[in-house]
C-alpha cells in the first residue's frame, strides 16, 4: 500500500522542471520576436529607399531644362500613367527601368502585391496649381 502512494506521488512535475520548460519557451520567443522585427525593419527600409529614388526622380525632372510647362502639367495629369517621364531619372544597379513592374523587379520586390504611387511635382512656378504631393509604396511591408 505504501508503495503505490508513492508511485502517485511521484506523477507530476516538480517546480524547477516546469521553469527550466517556461524559460526555454521564453527565449525561444524572444529570439523569434526579434527575427521577426529585423524582417520588419529591413522591409521598410526597401520601401523607403524606393520612395527616395523616386523622389529624386521626381525632382531631376522637375529641373531639367528641357522639361517644359506642358510636360509637368502632363505629369500632374495621370502620374502613375506617365512613369517613362520620370523613368530616365532612374537607375537602379546602373541600369534604366523601363516600366513599374522592371523598377520594383530591379529593386528586389516580389513580382506581385506591391503597388507604386508616383504622386505630383509642383507646378506653381509656372503658373499651376498642383502641390506637389510624396510618391508611396504600398503592400509590402
Amino acid at each position: 500500500m505504501n508503495r503505490n502512494l508513492r508511485a502517485m506521488a511521484n506523477r507530476g512535475f516538480t517546480i524547477a522542471e516546469l521553469i527550466v520548460v517556461v524559460a526555454v519557451i521564453l527565449l525561444l520567443a524572444a529570439i523569434a520576436v526579434g527575427a521577426y522585427n529585423r524582417v520588419v525593419n529591413a522591409r521598410v527600409a526597401k520601401s523607403l529607399a524606393l520612395v527616395n529614388v523616386l523622389s529624386t526622380a521626381k525632382s531631376l525632372f522637375l529641373g531639367d531644362p528641357q522639361t517644359t510647362p506642358a510636360m509637368i502639367a502632363k505629369f500632374n495629369g495621370g502620374p502613375d500613367a506617365n512613369f517613362a517621364m520620370i523613368a530616365a531619372y532612374i537607375r537602379v544597379n546602373g541600369t534604366q527601368p523601363i516600366n513599374e513592374a522592371n523598377l520594383l523587379a530591379l529593386s528586389g520586390f516580389p513580382s506581385s502585391g506591391v503597388g507604386i504611387k508616383l504622386g505630383t511635382v509642383d507646378d506653381s512656378s509656372f503658373g499651376g496649381t498642383t502641390p506637389a504631393s510624396p510618391p508611396t509604396v504600398s503592400g509590402y511591408p
